[in-house]
């Protein structure tokens, strides 16, 4: 009886049981099944707060107050720092009164930005600054344009003189005159300057005048020029416009007329035959205190020294050789490549040559003046 009644209460709980394990089905589950799609979504939800950093671009310290004839930077600030310091390509567009002095932008890392810097050259009193736009070329990806803003650039009142050159410096470095006719003296001088378009330089009222050499740099330019002026003349004046001073400055070459001719690009200085004459006169001192010396201690080895100095004495007291030059041959001012011709030999002639400089020969003309020729116009008998 007791097992009958136990069996009895095990039955009705079952019976009773939520969900019954007897007559019910587990339910059918509702969800879709997992897609490469639908997994796609579900990591792009997991990333949506997070995006990539983009290049940014503004200017920075535009110019305010530019002169027309000035170089004037223009820089732009590029963030974050760790794209903007890898490989940037710019677009630069419609700007109008300036044009591009400086392809290359000169580049400064800093904490909050990379900052790179382009030069103008301003051409009219009304420019607008380029749009800008830098891309990545590493991953394609680029800035938003930067629109250039416009400004109003304040034209030079030059006095009489005005060389057509505005810079932070200009320093004549070395100068030399030398006769050119009867008439006329050639001034050559070399300058060295800083931010300055040393290519528009010009001196007014000159007869003639050109460059021997050029390099133009934002940093520091040099040029070597020459100026054909009257012989009456007993400066050479001219002026330019000093930026950092805000004012014009007088540049003032005395006139001291010397036969020779330049004996480099590199010096200017009529220096050469001075030289020479000193080491002769020093050579000279050294062999008469050596034979002094022999006659007072009678040791035959001072004269064996004096044969040196003697030796350098004959060879600078020969006379120079002479070379055949071509007729029609031109005759350059200073011993460069595209140099100024002040002469053209209308026969073949035989003249003294000094010495060489890369493929130049110094040559002593039959008026007395002396000039370079180059090797190829020598003759080959």
């Amino acid at each position: 009886m007791k097992t009958l009644s136990l069996f009895f209460l095990i039955f009705t709980s079952v019976l009773f049981a939520e969900p019954s394990v007897l007559t019910d089905l587990p339910p059918e589950s509702t969800e879709e099944p997992q897609t490469a799609d639908n997994q796609s979504s579900a990591i792009d939800s997991l990333f949506s707060g997070v995006t990539s950093p983009a290049l940014t671009l503004q200017f920075s310290d535009l110019p305010t107050h530019p002169y027309v004839g000035e170089i004037i930077p223009l820089t732009v600030k590029l963030t974050p720092t760790d794209l903007a310091s890898g490989n940037v390509e710019y677009t630069l567009q419609n700007e109008e009164g300036i044009r591009i002095f400086s392809d290359t932008p000169r580049r400064q890392v800093k904490d909050d930005g990379v900052y790179d810097t382009f030069y103008f050259l301003v051409q009219s009193a009304s420019i607008r600054f380029p749009d800008v736009t830098a891309t990545l070329t590493s991953t394609g990806g680029a800035s938003e344009t930067l629109t250039g803003a416009t400004l109003t650039a304040t034209p030079l009142s030059p006095p009489a003189g005005f060389a057509n050159v505005l810079a932070d410096k200009f320093v004549i470095v070395d100068y030399k005159t030398t006769p050119y006719n009867n008439e006329s003296n050639v001034v050559i001088f070399t300058v060295k300057a800083s931010r300055c378009n040393i290519s528009d330089f010009n001196i007014p009222n000159a007869i003639k005048q050109g460059f021997e050499s050029k390099l133009t740099n934002v940093g520091e330019s040099k040029m070597t020029y020459y100026v054909i002026i009257p012989d009456t003349e007993q400066n050479l004046n001219f002026s330019i416009f000093n930026l950092k001073k805000q004012r014009y400055e007088s540049m003032v070459i005395p006139i001291i007329v010397d036969d020779d001719t330049v004996s480099t690009q590199g010096d200017l200085s009529p220096t050469d035959a001075r030289h020479t004459e000193l080491k002769i006169g020093a050579a000279t001192v050294v062999v008469v205190l050596l034979f002094a010396l022999f006659y007072w201690r009678r040791q035959k080895w001072y004269l064996y020294v004096s044969a040196f100095p003697m030796f350098y004495i004959v060879f600078a007291l020969l006379p120079n050789p002479n070379v055949c030059v071509k007729k029609d041959a031109p005759i350059y001012l200073l011993p460069i490549k595209n140099g100024t011709i002040f002469e053209m030999t209308l026969q073949e002639e035989h003249l003294e040559a000094e010495k060489e400089v890369g493929e130049f020969i110094k040559v002593h003309l039959q008026n007395d003046q002396v000039g370079w020729v180059n090797k190829r116009d020598i003759c080959s008998n």
